[in-house]
């Protein structure tokens, strides 16, 4: 084991499994919500050493459910987590207590946000693809509480995802249910987080689109944001979350 993958351990932070890293005099956190992928980052070494050399923790929920024997792994059975305020956070089974089903933004806003403020430290919510997605209609619909959000190719045109056999078909009946919760519907520019910070680099058809329209939305209604999207040298599609690793832990420090 190197130093870095010694800093991470996996906990149970609000009855949620999360991986957790977690470096020496800790001055702020980052909150990541995964993509489709379900990679937590973990195993990312360029995420490790930015975090290590700013002292900032990261704490990454699983959101992926349960994975049934009896069931083809595919796109259409795959446990992905949407980060809405829909479907069930995989709760920590306890044959002590008893846990109510909770949707994954309950869950962020209620359970976790308060465990956050207890630490005193300075956080933000970030998070990549529909993770990213996730973080930015979180913090649009409670800037109190999440008053720093941070997205890497957020797909904030979720609804283009309805009607592929995914779990988002049995969550929403129609592709403009899912819009009607997508991000871009809570922006207020009366009520919002005080700093956001987006990238996507225009190689990823996947995100791109939408982060266009974003932009147009954030910069029409005078929101304050940051937003880059630019090609970053370097970066390959499964390799965006880490090229994206300096600016984002950039950004958090700035406000530790």
């Amino acid at each position: 084991m190197n130093q870095l993958s010694e800093l991470w351990q996996s906990s149970l932070i609000a009855n949620v499994t999360c991986d957790v890293f977690t470096p020496p005099a800790v001055k702020a956190i980052i909150v990541f919500l995964h993509g489709m992928d379900g990679n937590t980052l973990v195993a990312s070494e360029a995420w490790s050493q930015e975090a290590l050399k700013a002292s900032v923790s990261i704490i990454a929920p699983h959101g992926l459910g349960k994975v049934f024997a009896d069931q083809p792994l595919d796109h259409t059975t795959a446990p992905y987590c949407w980060w809405l305020d829909a479907g069930e956070m995989p709760i920590h089974e306890s044959s002590s207590t008893a846990q109510a089903p909770i949707s994954p933004e309950a869950w962020l806003t209620d359970q976790l946000q308060p465990y956050l403020q207890e630490t005193g430290l300075p956080y933000v919510l970030a998070g990549y693809e529909v993770g990213g997605q996730g973080a930015l209609r979180v913090a649009y619909r409670h800037p109190r509480k999440f008053p720093i959000v941070a997205a890497i190719a957020p797909k904030v045109d979720l609804h283009n995802i309805h009607g592929l056999g995914t779990s988002l078909d049995r969550l929403f009946p129609t592709a403009e249910a899912v819009r009607q919760q997508e991000a871009t519907v809570w922006l207020n520019p009366l009520l919002r987080p005080n700093h956001q910070l987006i990238l996507c680099d225009p190689g990823n058809d996947f995100c791109y689109p939408g982060c266009q329209t974003l932009q147009t939305k954030l910069s029409s209604t005078g929101c304050p944001h940051e937003i880059s999207l630019e090609t970053t040298p370097g970066t390959l599609w499964n390799s965006e979350p880490d090229a994206a690793a300096p600016r984002m832990v950039a950004f958090l420090s700035r406000f530790a």
